[in-house]
């Protein structure tokens, strides 16, 4: 089963995300912080990420940089910034 791992502090937004995407048969894990995030991808692994960049204690794009210094998962950034 493909996993996705969900990576958000508005918790209306990631329950209603991991509804839908539990709907169409994913397995979903859904993190709050970025040390929680980091935490459940060097426990579980994923086979989708989906980060947001404002998130609290570790910043989205360190945990980010933390996915990336042992994997090469899709990682989809969700956010309301507007530049890179």
């Amino acid at each position: 089963m493909t996993s996705i791992l969900i990576v958000e502090d508005e918790s209306s937004f990631s329950e209603a995300l991991s509804f839908l995407l539990g709907k169409e048969g994913y397995e979903v894990n859904i993190a709050e912080t970025g040390t929680e995030a980091i935490k459940k991808f060097n426990e579980n692994g994923a086979d989708l990420v989906l980060l947001d960049l404002m998130i609290p204690e570790v910043s989205g794009v360190e945990v980010c940089k933390a996915i990336r210094a042992t994997s090469q998962v899709p990682i989809i950034m969700l956010t309301a910034k507007d530049s890179e």
